[in-house]
């Protein structure tokens, strides 16, 4: 009875760190959507990736491992997805409100389950079916003109577009991680996202380069240091609790971010966008379910 005691609190100390990876995460959407529109969007990834390689290159240099890893195309294609889902992320999180570009951003599980079957053979079963028309019935909801327009809230398509260009390029670089992971070290893994995050955007962020006020420093500090408590909490969070609880924990964020949409920036919500919201996170629960866990 003791040792079940133990357990249970052992259990709930690991969700606990997934809560508070979900809450920073959160945190940092706040301090992208606060920064002066005037810093491009590039620059905000730039920061946010020179900060993550210096951490990790010094961890990787800590524990004495080859810095640039085995299977380099693939280190190298997943390095490019990264960039390409947090730039679109971020364009997303500045162009619409926090609390949609959230939800559109958790839809990324199930275009998970989609390519794993496309590119690596996985079996498309009926919950995979079930989950991807769950899901986007909720996006229908959200995204629904008439719905929008009583929230007065204007969306163009481009951005739409932006916002799940960024989901499937996170899905995309899931499924790359998740092959790495198998030749890799996880730090090696890590440091490829920000190393060709920093290489590609370096020329663009020199040319085109924006000095950013004391205001935008101390947002753009508030993006690496939450980024990193976030990435903190994740890696501790789930070294022993499944993958699949720990997924449904982190859409903890489409709650957190809503709630600092109305807090923060005035955003209003309404019955329908409750329902789809909801739509979307059955959608992707059903997509991470056990009998999809294969990847």
């Amino acid at each position: 009875m003791l040792i079940e005691f133990f357990n249970q609190k052992n259990n709930s100390f690991k969700k606990v760190n997934l809560i508070l990876a979900s809450f920073f995460f959160s945190l940092m959407t706040v301090c992208v959507k606060k920064i002066d529109t005037r810093i491009p969007i590039y620059e905000l990834v730039f920061f946010r990736s020179l900060l993550s390689l210096f951490i990790t290159s010094m961890i990787i240099n800590k524990k004495n491992l080859n810095p640039w890893g085995k299977n380099k195309p693939l280190l190298i294609l997943r390095g490019i997805l990264g960039t390409i889902a947090l730039v679109c992320i971020f364009y997303a999180i500045k162009n619409m409100p926090l609390n949609i570009s959230t939800v559109i951003q958790y839809t990324y599980p199930i275009f998970i389950s989609i390519f794993a079957g496309i590119l690596i053979n996985e079996k498309i079963n009926k919950n995979l079916i079930i989950a991807s028309i769950t899901g986007w019935l909720g996006i229908l909801i959200i995204l629904n003109p008439y719905q929008l327009s009583s929230l007065n809230i204007e969306l163009d398509k481009f951005t739409v577009l932006i916002a799940f260009l960024g989901a499937i390029s996170t899905a995309l670089a899931y499924i790359t991680v998740k092959k790495l992971s198998l030749t890799e070290d996880i730090f090696i893994i890590i440091k490829y996202f920000p190393l060709i995050s920093v290489i590609t955007l370096s020329p663009i962020v020199f040319f085109n380069w924006v000095t950013p006020n004391i205001n935008d420093l101390i947002w753009i500090l508030g993006i690496g240091m939450f980024t990193q408590a976030g990435q903190t909490f994740l890696t501790i969070g789930l070294k022993k609790l499944p993958t699949s609880e720990a997924a449904r924990i982190n859409y903890l964020q489409v709650l957190f971010g809503s709630l600092w949409g109305i807090l923060f920036f005035n955003e209003l919500i309404n019955i329908n966008f409750i329902v789809g919201a909801v739509l979307v996170l059955l959608g992707t629960i059903i997509s991470t379910s056990k009998k999809l866990k294969k990847i």
